[in-house]
């Protein structure tokens, strides 16, 4: 998977925003840390645990070691993420928690991706009013951890995928319902660059074209995306689209869907 392409007027950074003497770990886009103002290079391996600490709450030795080194046994297994643990704190002391038989991120290390879920809970929220708090963080839209080939991230990363394209179509349907269609366009070309045959990611971008009087172009995006169907899965486009189509022209839809 590529990260997605990103649009300067929306997200204007890609790093995970951090005050000089704060912590922050970064799993959208490439992994990263950063301490009091500086960013920090750690071994894989590190890297591999707080990935992993970053997209959960806490965690058990056990769960750990299933998680990450699956393959080894039990006893070598523990013994090894104790000599990590160690590292990690010798490393960035105030990075992780640690009691007893459980491990977390220690309190006050920001995550990017916990502030995009917090973004997210907001947006698809039923009564989410259009304020500064729909508007996306710098990390929103991006791919978590590509190129990272885990099974444990498998779910985590689907999931956050399905949940940011619906937040940004949420947000940017309330902006075209308010007159705002330039700011809502950002928004739906982040979904459909991520996922190309969203047909409701790419109804909204026609349906902002033809708000914006650009006829012209809502055709044209139209019958690229009807080809994409065509030649990706062999299907037509949904009733809902082929109708909106209809209303600007009759030859849109198939001709037995329109005859008298």
């Amino acid at each position: 998977m590529t990260e997605v392409a990103r649009l300067n007027a929306v997200h204007r950074d890609d790093r995970v925003i951090s005050s000089p003497d704060s912590l922050s770990i970064g799993v959208l886009g490439n992994f990263r840390v950063r301490a009091h103002g500086r960013t920090v290079i750690v071994p894989a391996s590190i890297a591999r645990i707080l990935a992993f600490l970053a997209l959960s709450e806490s965690s058990t030795r056990l769960e750990l070691v299933a998680q990450l080194w699956p393959d080894l046994p039990r006893r070598r297994g523990l013994a090894d993420l104790r000599t990590l643990l160690w590292r990690v704190q010798k490393i960035e002391r105030n990075l992780i928690h640690v009691a007893h038989d459980h491990v977390s991120l220690a309190d006050g290390v920001g995550v990017d991706v916990r502030e995009v879920e917090k973004w997210i809970e907001l947006s698809i929220a039923p009564a989410a009013a259009l304020d500064e708090r729909t508007s996306p963080p710098a990390s929103a839209g991006k791919t978590l951890l590509p190129g990272w080939d885990e099974p444990w991230l498998d779910l985590p990363r689907e999931r956050l995928r399905l949940l940011q394209n619906q937040a940004f179509e949420s947000v940017a349907s309330r902006l075209l319902a308010n007159g705002r269609p330039g700011e809502a366009l950002p928004l739906v070309l982040t979904v459909v660059q991520a996922s190309p045959l969203r047909e409701s990611a790419n109804q909204l971008m026609i349906e902002i074209h033809l708000r914006q009087g650009n006829v012209a172009e809502a055709f044209d995006h139209f019958e690229r995306y009807r080809a994409a169907l065509r030649n990706e899965l062999g299907v037509e486009p949904g009733m809902a689209l082929m109708s909106l189509m209809a209303r600007f022209s009759p030859t849109t839809l198939p001709r037995d869907q329109h005859r008298d």
